[in-house]
Order: structure tokens, then sequence, then C-alpha cells
């Protein structure tokens, strides 16, 4: 079963994966996000990708101001350092991981409207997994340090 839950430490190990280099140079590791103290910042939140009870990825969700370069809406809420285990690829998990977090922001920010990222123009797959799952290509790019990159959007219906 996949789930997404809040990180906790004790899924830190697991997490510390290695990607292959043509991933990683696109996205943060856990040890980066330790790193960078993100795990401290009261703007983001870690979710673990938990499959069959097993930490196999993560992401971050952020509701800081860096979601104002990618969109003006004050509602939108940016995810960021989407990463799944190298063992896992390929399974659509990754896929159906991405679909679950309509859900998991229905439940944890009822305010949030929509989500928006940014991804690589070269990262070609990770581009197009976004757009199977509902994202939008904005037709905007902004410059990130590994170049330019597409910006991605996806509205969020509230249900009744």
């Amino acid at each position: 079963m996949l789930q997404l839950v809040s990180y906790n430490e004790e899924h830190f190990e697991a997490l510390n994966y290695k990607l292959f280099p043509e991933q990683a140079k696109f996205t943060s590791s856990i040890d980066q996000c330790k790193e960078d103290e993100v795990f401290s910042d009261f703007q983001k939140s870690v979710i673990t990708i938990m499959y069959n009870d097993e930490p196999i990825g993560f992401f971050i969700l952020d509701k800081g101001n860096d979601k104002f370069k990618l969109t003006d809406n004050k509602f939108a809420i940016l995810l960021r350092s989407f990463s799944l285990n190298p063992i896992y690829q390929g399974k659509g998990l990754g896929k159906k991981s991405v679909l679950l977090i309509t859900d998991l922001l229905r439940q944890k920010y009822p305010e949030i409207n929509e989500i928006v990222l940014s991804v690589n123009v070269r990262n070609i797959s990770a581009y197009h997994t976004y757009l199977n799952v509902g994202f939008v290509d904005t037709q905007k790019y902004i410059e990130g340090i590994m170049g330019q990159q597409h910006i991605l959007s996806k509205k969020i219906l509230m249900l009744d």
C-alpha cells in the first residue's frame, strides 16, 4: 500500500539513497535537506512516501515565499525535491505518489488551491510524469541552478 506521511527521523536511513547521477543533479537528497535545516523550517513540510510500510521516497511542501517565483497565488503551495529510491522507480509508484498529494493537501492544508513546481527542461522524464498526473505547463520559465525550468501548475478543487 502506498501512503504519504509526515517525515520522522526513523525514515532518514531508508531515505538516504543515492539517485542516478542524471537525476541527482535536479533534486535534493535527504542529507541535503538536513544540512539546509529544512526540517526546522516551519514553512516547509517534508513528506515521506511509504510503500508497504517502507520509506521509499520523499518531497517537500513549501508554503514560503519561494512559490511567488512561480505564481502570484497566495493560496498555492510549492512542491519541491521530489525523489524516489531508484529500486522503486519504473513501477508507477512516483506517479501514484504525486496523485496522492492532492488528497493530502485537502486534509492538511484546506486553504491551498494550487500546487506549483518547476522542473528542469532537461529532466524530460519528470516533466512528462507531472503532465500525466494533471499538471499544466504554464508556458513560463525560471532560471534555476541547473538552467532553465518549466513552471508547472495544478489546480486543487475542493470536494463538497
